[in-house]
């Protein structure tokens, strides 16, 4: 537990057992499981981020009122995956999340690491920087891969929800993806029913630039054990609802994956709502489920 604990009590809304571990190593593979218990320590033992509320946080965004038309034809999340095995050809990401994928070790750096070695091709991360509101430098891994790059613009940003993201949009999705990956949620528990309105008006501004070329999907995220448990488990109600009316977009049951957990307090860390390097293990092989299919 590091010194956010009291501080973070007022600043944050938001913020072994041998089968459990067959199973994460059966799907992302040992050398991966071991990177990010090792890139974890960091952000376990270190000052992670704070989240702060939506009014504070959002920015620019706020509560999304703008009418958006969610009759919009969105391209098939299989084809545009398919893309994927086209080695020949850069295949690129968009993730659009919060504090549980922003960091080394955590489940966007520990999947597409994994992805990129499966396939043979060379992994440029971008890393987002909420303080400056752009992306970091680069960072490059499995460079003398022979197949084209694959490329995750990695717009998770701290304590956020979706009306940052839409604020930020411009910047935050510089090029054309093939994919785009919505992990918002843990930072709604303030307004669990505005999570649908969120997702939906991103969608809608991400499909005015590239209408129906792109695949999307949706995490339902890890559940938290804090203080905002039940309004979390509202939001988690409200993606679901979100997801079969919008069956276009690939649901992703990280939340169901946890629960499924022998102990699932392993997979949190003591403020109980960001995972462990355990938990972004389980994370990042249910998204790689996904993406294999």
């Amino acid at each position: 537990m590091t010194p956010r604990a009291a501080a973070d009590t007022e600043m944050e809304l938001l913020t072994d057992s041998p089968t459990f571990r067959r199973r994460i190593l059966l799907k992302v593979g040992i050398p991966v499981v071991i990177a990010a218990l090792v890139g974890g320590a960091f952000f376990a033992l270190s000052p992670r981020p704070v989240a702060v509320s939506s009014a504070a946080g959002d920015s620019g965004g706020g509560n999304i009122a703008a009418a958006v038309d969610s009759t919009f034809s969105l391209a098939s999340f299989s084809d545009a995956r398919d893309r994927l095995d086209d080695t020949d050809r850069a295949f690129v990401v968009q993730v659009i999340g919060d504090s549980t994928g922003n960091e080394p070790g955590e489940w966007v750096d520990v999947a597409f690491r994994a992805l990129a070695e499966e396939l043979d091709r060379p992994l440029v991360q971008h890393p987002w920087d909420v303080l400056s509101s752009s992306y970091s430098a680069p960072i490059s891994v499995n460079a003398d891969a022979p197949n084209a790059q694959l490329e995750v613009w990695n717009g998770s940003a701290s304590g956020k929800t979706a009306a940052y993201s839409l604020a930020n949009l411009d910047t935050l999705v510089p090029v054309e993806p093939d994919l785009v990956i919505l992990n918002h949620g843990l930072n709604n528990v303030l307004a669990p029913a505005q999570v649908g309105e969120q997702f939906t008006t991103l969608i809608a501004a991400i499909e005015r630039s590239w209408p129906s070329t792109i695949g999307y999907a949706a995490l339902l995220e890890n559940p938290r054990l804090d203080q905002y448990s039940a309004a979390h488990d509202e939001v988690i109600s409200y993606v679901t609802t979100w997801l079969a009316e919008h069956s276009e977009v690939r649901s992703i049951d990280v939340h169901s994956a946890y629960l499924a957990s022998p102990d699932i307090t392993t997979l949190l860390l003591p403020d109980l709502l960001h995972p462990t390097p355990a938990g972004s293990v389980v994370t990042a092989a249910t998204v790689l489920d996904a993406l294999r299919r």
